[in-house]
């Protein structure tokens, strides 16, 4: 019979999970959560979206694209989709003329999409609304709450 192996320290596994004391916030907790106001996001960001007749995937799409010009696959990370439906995704918001394609300055052989003067009027429109919707859903917060919360979530997101 093989030896178990130890686990490293950080996993929770499920035995470790049944010795947490309770009301202990344990990784599960934070994957709970976080998908939970995920999904209200969503939610309020499919809503927003739709009065725009966008997906809630180009909507986050043309939000991402307002900080900066990016890469296909920049858009398909920051939408949390497939490289191949963020160039889809792509497509349709070209067809619409809110977004345009062009060579990269630094690298000729990398392609980047950034907001077309159309795009942009529409976005910052869809960002006014998903604005005044966020600050309703985040008013329980306190700016620094807001700030601790942005700076933890970037660090999980590396």
């Amino acid at each position: 019979m093989a030896a178990a192996t130890a686990q490293p320290e950080h996993l929770l596994t499920t035995a470790r999970l049944a010795a947490l004391p309770a009301g202990r916030t344990g990784a599960l907790d934070v994957l709970l959560r976080v998908f939970e106001v995920q999904g209200k996001l969503a939610s309020l960001v499919g809503v927003e979206s739709r009065t725009f007749g966008l997906t809630p995937s180009e909507a986050l799409a043309l939000i991402a694209l307002t900080r900066q010009s990016l890469p296909v696959s920049g858009i398909a990370r920051a939408v949390g989709i497939r490289p191949n439906g963020a160039s889809v995704l792509v497509d349709r918001l070209r067809e619409r003329r809110l977004v345009r394609r062009q060579r990269s300055r630094r690298d000729n052989r990398v392609v980047t999409v950034d907001l077309s003067d159309e795009g942009r009027e529409l976005t910052a429109a869809l960002i006014e609304k998903v604005d005044a919707q966020l600050g309703c859903a985040l008013s329980a917060l306190t700016p620094a709450d807001v700030t601790q919360l942005v700076g933890a979530l970037a660090k999980l997101a590396v």
